[in-house]
């Protein structure tokens, strides 16, 4: 693929994900959740309102900057592969253009992904409209005859008609009432923690401690449960808001990664050879018969030498089932990241 046709790919890629954040902003400024009732008593909306532990800027700012600041580390110091079965040459040098498209890559996969869920989120909580549980200490809603769920003939009686009075709340309280399910805290956090720790597992290298990858991956994931389960304590969201957010973010996390950022594509062997991003085995065109026996020679050494081993190395079974003679390279391949 020539750099022109790249570059065009991903300037197409950049307007795709601009024209969804685009489509996000509209739904934040023209749909209005869905105005749902409520009964009179309902005990799961009288919970008191709290300060959420994490803030919408708080959630943003982490969901964004967290994982895209992993994914650039990563990317620019990670140890590529040469270009050839030998010795990297020295033109080489860090190959700082090729690092820095990798990069583009990665972080606009993530980008993309997270994007995708925050436009799947917000259409749910504006088509269902459930209220949150603190519904009854923001509201305080009135009824069309200006009596209230405390008047004794309207206990147990559902409402769908009302008007909140509570003139200490802000308008962005009042617009977030209708919006508890699915959890948009539990979404974004579990997808952008999960997929950092997805990332890491294909990416980074574990020559110097295997358990520091996997502690570092038990980390981000437990972050962004905690960061889901703070929406129960602070009594923003139900635990069904939070469970079903949760799995959004599960969801989107492992069709990012293996679908759009490919990550894993090394485990999908085809029968005539390896796929287009994994390994090759080597494709020797049949020659004519009028060819000397020292070309012959040639192509037969040629097709014996191994392939080089690509940036994405899940482990050591395919390679060496296709070139049992380099077996004694097995062992600095078991760490299921970059060749070290």
């Amino acid at each position: 693929m020539s750099k022109y046709t790249k570059l065009v790919r991903g300037i197409c890629d950049l307007l795709l994900w601009v024209a969804l954040v685009g489509g996000i902003v509209a739904l934040v400024k023209l749909v209005k959740p869905f105005k749902r009732g409520f009964f009179c008593g309902d005990e799961s909306l009288g919970y008191p309102l709290k300060e959420a532990t994490i803030g919408v800027a708080l959630l943003i700012a982490v969901a964004l900057a967290v994982p895209t600041c992993v994914i650039i580390v990563v990317e620019l110091f990670k140890q590529l592969p040469g270009r050839e079965a030998g010795a990297r040459e020295k033109r080489d040098g860090c190959r700082l253009l090729h690092r820095m498209g990798q990069l583009y890559k990665q972080a606009g996969y993530y980008l993309f992904g997270l994007a995708m869920l925050a436009f799947t989120t917000l259409l749910s909580k504006l088509c269902i409209g459930r209220l949150r549980p603190h519904f009854y200490a923001v509201c305080q809603p009135v009824l069309p005859d200006g009596s209230s769920c405390s008047d004794a003939q309207n206990v147990g009686r559902y409402i769908d008609s009302y008007t909140c009075s509570n003139p200490n709340m802000t308008d962005f309280h009042f617009d977030q009432l209708n919006q508890s399910f699915p959890s948009a805290h539990a979404s974004l956090m579990m997808y952008s923690m999960l997929y950092l720790a997805i990332y890491l597992q294909a990416a980074l290298s574990t020559r110097i401690s295997k358990l520091m990858k996997h502690l570092l991956q038990f980390l981000f994931v437990m972050f962004g449960w905690y960061v889901s389960l703070t929406r129960i304590t602070d009594y923003w969201h139900h635990w069904s808001d939070v469970l079903a957010g949760a799995l959004f973010g599960v969801l989107f996390a492992w069709l990012t990664s293996v679908y759009v950022a490919d990550l894993f594509a090394f485990k999908r062997w085809g029968r005539a050879g390896y796929s287009a991003n994994t390994l090759r085995k080597g494709q020797v065109s049949p020659k004519s018969s009028t060819k000397s026996q020292s070309n012959a020679a040639a192509v037969a050494a040629a097709a014996a030498v191994p392939p080089a081993l690509p940036a994405y190395t899940f482990g050591t079974l395919p390679y060496l089932a296709a070139h049992p003679a380099q077996a004694q390279y097995a062992q600095p391949y078991h760490n299921y990241g970059y060749v070290p």
